[in-house]
C-alpha cells in the first residue's frame, strides 16, 4: 500500500500548498486535531496563535483528516480538558448517511443526494424555520464524506450546556411529542335543555395559522387523509407500518369514511375545513391518531446525530481540508449554493490534475466525477482526480 499512500500524500500536499484551509472563526480559541496516513492515532490538544502557522502545518505534515473544536477555550492547547477552561461552543448539527432512514443499499451518489435532501429540510424547516436562526448565523458544510454539518454561532447558543442542547435535538426529532397536545380535546358541541347541558368533546385539528409542530402535524394529517383516499389496504400497510396488526376490515372502513361525502364535500376535506375529527367515529379517530403518532410524526421529524449536538466539546471537520477516505474537499456552502451543490462535481479539488494514471479496480464502479461519467472495471487509465477518489476509498490500487 506504500505506493498508493505516497501517491495520495503527494496530491494532498499539492492541494494544501495551493489551497491552505481558511481559519475558522475565533481560531485562536479552538483546539485542533489531526489524523495521518498510515497512522492509527489522532493528534489533538493543538492550538495555533497565527493563521500562517496553522496553514503551514498542512503541507508540512499532510494530515489525512483535520478537525477543530466546536468549543472555545481560554487555553486550547492545554493537554487536558480541565486545563483548557471552556468558554463556550458553537451549536453543531451533523447529518450523516448513518442517521437517514431508507439509505441502506443506495449507491454512494444516490446516498449523497438523499442526505442533502434531508439536510435542506433540517435547515429550512427547523434551523431557519422553527428556531429562527438567520443565514448569517449558520455555516453549512459538506463533510467530504457522507453528510453535512451545520454550525450555529449565534451569541445566544454559545453558553448552552449539554442538557439544553439536548432539548433542541428532542424538539427537532419530535422526541416525547404528545399527540394529545397536538390534537387537543375540546368541546365541539354544546346545548342546554332546561337546567341540563350536553357537551360533546372531540379532537381539534391544529389550524393553518399555528406554527411549529402543531402545523407540522396538520400537514402530516393532510397527507395521511390523501393516502387513505387513494391507496388500497396493502399499499397503506407498506407506507404506514403501524397498521400491520389492524384488520383489513377496520382499515377499509376508515378509508371508506374518509372518502364518503357529506353534502358535496368528502369527509377528508371536512376534517381540515372544520378543524376537528367529529365526522369520524371514536373508533376511527383512535386509529387515525395512532397512525399520526406512530408513522406520520417520524416522517415530519428532523434527523440529526443526537450526541454531536449535545456535546459541548466536540471535534468537527475543518472546512477547506480534505477527507482522507474520499479525497473530497470539506466544503463550506451558502444556503442558495446548497440547492445545486453536487459533491462529486463541486468538491473534487481542482488541484488534482487530468494527468493519466493507471489503476486496477477491486470491483466494477460506475460514477460521475466533475460531470464526467466513468464506468471502470479491471485495469483503467484515468485522470489523477479519479484515481485519487478510488484510491482513498480503497476501491482501486495503482499499477506497478
Amino acid at each position: 500500500m506504500s505506493g498508493e499512500l505516497d501517491f495520495i500524500m503527494k496530491w494532498f500536499g499539492n492541494y494544501y500548498r495551493e489551497c491552505p484551509p481558511p481559519p475558522p472563526e475565533r481560531f485562536g480559541r479552538r483546539e485542533f486535531a489531526f489524523m495521518f496516513f498510515g497512522k492509527d492515532y489522532i493528534q489533538r490538544h493543538l492550538s495555533f496563535s497565527k493563521v500562517g502557522e496553522m496553514q503551514d502545518f498542512f503541507p508540512s505534515r499532510i494530515p489525512s483528516h483535520a478537525y477543530h473544536s466546536s468549543a472555545y477555550y481560554a487555553t486550547p492547547g492545554a493537554p487536558t480538558m480541565e486545563e483548557k477552561s471552556w468558554l463556550g461552543a458553537d451549536l453543531i448539527f451533523d447529518l450523516d448517511a448513518d442517521h437517514i432512514r431508507g439509505v441502506k443499499g443506495l449507491s454512494y451518489p444516490d446516498m449523497l443526494a438523499r442526505v442533502k435532501k434531508e439536510f435542506i429540510r433540517l435547515v429550512d424547516d427547523f434551523l431557519m424555520g422553527d428556531l429562527g436562526f438567520g443565514e448569517s448565523e449558520l455555516r453549512l458544510v459538506f463533510s467530504g464524506g457522507r453528510g453535512y454539518h451545520a454550525h450555529v454561532s449565534a451569541e445566544e447558543v454559545l453558553q448552552l450546556k449539554s442538557h439544553e442542547r439536548r432539548e433542541i435535538v428532542d424538539y427537532i426529532t419530535g422526541t416525547d411529542l404528545d399527540i394529545d397536545w397536538a390534537f387537543e380535546e375540546r368541546a365541539t358541541y354544546e346545548k342546554r335543555f332546561g337546567d341540563k347541558q350536553i357537551v360533546q368533546k372531540g379532537r381539534i385539528v391544529p389550524s393553518v395559522s399555528s406554527g411549529g409542530w402543531r402545523l407540522r402535524m396538520r400537514e402530516g394529517l393532510d397527507r395521511l387523509l390523501d393516502d387513505l383516499r387513494a391507496l388500497d389496504v396493502d399499499e397503506m400497510r407498506v407506507k404506514y407500518p403501524s397498521t400491520i396488526e389492524v384488520s383489513d376490515k377496520r382499515l377499509e372502513s376508515l378509508g371508506k369514511t374518509v372518502r364518503s361525502k357529506k353534502g358535496k364535500t368528502d369527509v377528508g376535506d371536512l376534517i381540515l375545513e372544520k378543524g376537528n375529527l367529529e365526522d369520524l367515529s371514536q373508533r376511527d379517530q383512535i386509529l387515525l391518531l395512532a397512525m399520526v403518532e406512530q408513522d406520520v410524526k417520524s416522517r415530519m421529524a428532523g434527523q440529526v446525530d443526537e450526541p454531536v449536538t449535545s456535546d459541548i466539546k466536540r471535534l468537527i471537520r475543518m472546512p477547506g481540508s480534505l477527507h482522507g477516505k474520499t479525497s473530497l474537499r470539506v466544503t463550506e456552502l451558502t444556503r442558495s449554493r446548497l440547492e445545486e451543490f453536487d459533491p462529486l462535481r463541486d468538491a473534487v479539488p481542482r488541484v488534482f490534475s487530468d494527468d493519466p494514471v493507471t489503476i486496477f479496480m477491486n470491483e466494477k464502479q460506475d460514477v460521475r466525477l466533475r460531470g464526467e461519467r466513468f464506468v471502470l472495471e479491471d485495469e483503467n487509465e484515468v485522470p489523477a482526480y479519479v484515481a485519487m477518489f478510488f484510491l482513498c476509498r480503497r476501491q482501486a490500487r495503482l499499477k506497478g
